[in-house]
């Protein structure tokens, strides 16, 4: 009913602008719709939390241009959320929401060369027990948004494989628990990401600080990728002369005394 949608409303508002919920081919208002008019699961408009993590997996869909995917992972499915996922069982792999606490709280969102276009929505930042973030190989475009920062619980940003463009947000520092980060072959992403370097808990990060077009600077990532020749190096455990033959230039900061 429209009581209920207004309802529903007021729920999501505390996740997205008035703008985007008004505009009609927006994904948040396309999100809204859904879950006011289609959604078969039909959750009581009092059901907060539940709502609020639900729209924001379909603004998800809708942003990333979920109609197009060649895996729908049962996204708007009548399922709860935790349960939108598929497994390919010939690659040993699953892509969608592929994990949820005991509080049914998603922790990891994976979607992976699945025919992908369109932006990371700035909703993703509410989805407070975030854990692990993949979306590789769209190609997504737009920046990285400041908002993923907030999501404290991150321990994996996988976004390599995309057209990201932009300056990455130094916000990213508060991810204190972060230990793998891939913003590699975005070859319109700028920066320089050595505030990521004391993130103490880091175990491999990789970025286009390799190849002779730098937009990106990182004096401490294990790898360092050449974006326009979708060509990587491991910076930080091959030998020199190894190196050199991936890349014809290497930012100064990594070069060893002695080699040329």
């Amino acid at each position: 009913s429209e009581s209920r949608c207004e309802e529903i409303r007021k729920v999501v508002s505390s996740v997205s602008t008035s703008e985007s919920l008004d505009d009609t081919s927006s994904p948040q208002n396309r999100a809204l719709e859904w879950l006011c008019f289609h959604d078969e699961s039909e959750l009581p408009s009092n059901e907060q939390q539940k709502i609020t993590q639900r729209y924001i997996l379909a603004v998800l869909y809708y942003s990333l241009g979920g109609s197009d995917w060649t895996v729908d992972c049962d996204f708007l499915s009548a399922a709860h959320e935790c349960d939108w996922f598929d497994v390919d069982t010939d690659a040993s792999s699953v892509k969608g929401v592929t994990d949820c606490n005991e509080d049914l709280k998603v922790t990891a969102v994976m979607i992976y060369w699945n025919n992908m276009h369109g932006a990371i929505p700035d909703e993703v930042q509410s989805l407070a027990s975030l854990e692990h973030l993949t979306l590789v190989g769209g190609p997504l475009h737009g920046t990285i948004p400041d908002g993923i920062g907030n999501l404290v619980n991150l321990t994996n940003l996988h976004l390599m494989e995309n057209r990201l463009s932009g300056t990455v947000p130094e916000s990213l520092s508060k991810l204190i628990n972060l230990e793998y980060a891939s913003l590699s072959i975005n070859e319109n992403l700028t920066g320089d990401l050595d505030f990521l370097c004391p993130l103490e808990n880091m175990i491999n990060m990789s970025a286009d600080c390799g190849g002779a077009d730098l937009k990106v600077t990182c004096s401490c990532c294990d790898s360092c990728c050449a974006a326009t020749e979708h060509e990587c190096c491991v910076v930080k455990s091959l030998p020199w002369a190894d190196i050199g033959e991936c890349f014809t230039t290497l930012p100064p900061e990594l070069r060893i005394e002695g080699n040329p």
